[in-house]
This record gives structure tokens, sequence and C-alpha cells, in this order.
């Protein structure tokens, strides 16, 4: 529906339409799918291998190891010297207790009451 204003005054007569936007909710509607019949795959055939270049090529040299990766490398071996060194000593220590923990000759007190 046109509206009506002050257009006439300024010699654009012509009334503006504006759309009206549709509200209602969309229909969907699906069609039936007929039952899909399985093809058998042909086999493929054998992609060809690729060209191999031509001319000269040079081979990779091996990546170089970074400062700070060397120096990583090695506080870790003196990390893990440190750590194996300390187990040793460890270990060391707890045969020296066990060796000495040998029976203590009893004394007189102990003897007396062992003796009632």
């Amino acid at each position: 529906m046109a509206r009506e204003g002050t257009r006439s005054a300024t010699g654009h007569s012509k009334p503006r339409v504006f759309p009206v936007v549709d509200t209602a909710p969309a229909v969907k509607r699906t069609k039936a799918k007929p039952a899909a019949t399985k093809k058998v795959a042909a086999p493929k055939p054998a992609a060809p291998k690729a060209a191999k270049p031509t001319g000269v090529t040079k081979k990779k040299a091996p990546k170089k190891e970074s400062a700070v990766a060397k120096k990583v490398k090695a506080v870790v071996k003196k990390a893990e010297k440190k750590v194996d060194k300390k187990a040793d000593k460890a270990e060391k220590s707890v045969e020296k207790t066990e060796k000495e923990a040998k029976p203590k000759a009893a004394t007189k007190k102990e003897k007396a009451a062992a003796a009632k």
C-alpha cells in the first residue's frame, strides 16, 4: 500500500511502494528419493610413476644442531651423571649398613634379665 506524504510538493509525485515482508514460516517440500542402486566400482588403473628429474640433483645435507641444542644436551648429560653417582652412593651406604648390622654381644644387664 502506498504511503502519502509531501512528495508532490517536491516534484516527485510518483507514490513510493514499500514491500511487505512475509513472516509466515517456509513450507519445506521433500521429494521422495528413489532407492539408490549400488554400482560396482570399476578397478582404477594404476597411477603412472612420477618422472625422475633430469639434470644435476643435489643431495640434502644433514641438519646441523643449533648451539642452544648442544648446550641443553650437555647439561642433561651432566645432570644424569650426578643422579647416577648419587644412586650408586645410596646403594653402597645401604650395603654398608646391612653388613654392620651384626648381632651385638649381650650386655651384663641383658644377660641377667634373660637368666631370670
